[in-house]
């Protein structure tokens, strides 16, 4: 079976670059799931409602998190009401959004689940000890595991590789915003990138215009951040996985660049 993960969905510049390229995308690659990461949807900070549902109405089958995720308050009850948002597993379990997403296809199953890095991160629990205590309890011997590791240390990101190879298909790293080339199959069949990308505006700093960040970084004072809506481009990945054996089999680095001439 074929996954299809998007990396972090930046503002309107990467839902548009999305809705643009979806079609394509799919006749392409032909996946069975499709999943994004959605933390940074609304304007580079939290998802809502409006941002969410036209991606969904386009196939996306579930939306991954990060220490973004609840920036708008005003989406909290939204996310609640989502079974398909996945939330960090290691945050508490007050926040809102699902721990795990199960999808069944015919005889197809994906679990999707999502774990944030703690090293240069806001406050969160130890991934290793939270995902070990879901994986005992996780019964469904017929599903595959996708996991997005939301992490800003590349070392952390390359150690929970490891520490997961074998028991997840696939483990996909987002937050940094930039495409790392070290797409590979661990050797017990875990399919792993350090970081999948950004889909969004690649002419910024990590999504933002960048001239207000060079500004804040030369000069030291503290200036609004604006989205950018330039350079857009597709940074996902296509991991095709073994039903029976839940291991990967391969794994392709997509990074397309949508051109400016076209309307978006």
């Amino acid at each position: 079976m074929r996954t299809i993960f998007f990396g972090d969905v930046f503002g309107k510049a990467g839902r548009q670059t999305l809705t643009q390229s979806m079609d394509r995308i799919i006749k392409e690659y032909q996946p069975d799931f499709i999943i994004i990461n959605g933390e940074n949807l609304a304007d580079g900070k939290g998802l809502t409602e409006k941002t969410l549902k036209p991606l969904l109405r386009l196939g996306v089958d579930a939306v991954t998190g990060g220490n973004h995720l609840w920036d708008r308050a005003e989406s909290l009850e939204f996310i609640r009401s989502m079974p398909n948002i996945v939330k960090p597993m290691n945050y508490p379990a007050q926040a809102p959004g699902s721990v795990y997403h199960t999808i069944e296809k015919g005889e197809l199953k994906l679990t999707v689940i999502n774990l944030c890095g703690q090293v240069y991160m806001p406050p969160c629990d130890s991934p290793f000890n939270v995902f070990d205590r879901w994986y005992e309890g996780f019964a469904d011997q017929d599903s595959c595991i996708l996991l997005d590791f939301h992490a800003e240390s590349t070392a952390e990101t390359r150690a929970f590789g490891w520490y997961v190879d074998g028991r997840v298909s696939a483990l996909l790293g987002t937050h940094t915003h930039i495409q790392t080339a070290d797409e590979e199959i661990l050797p017990s069949g875990t399919a792993y990138i350090t970081d999948v990308g950004m889909t969004g505006p690649h002419d910024s700093v990590i999504g933002m215009r960048k001239h207000i960040i060079l500004e804040k970084m030369s000069t030291g004072v503290p200036i609004r951040y604006e989205a950018s809506d330039r350079g857009n481009q597709i940074n996902a990945v296509c991991v095709d996985m073994d039903p029976q054996t839940r291991r990967a089999t391969k794994i392709t680095r997509i990074r397309q660049y949508v051109s400016p001439r076209e309307k978006i």
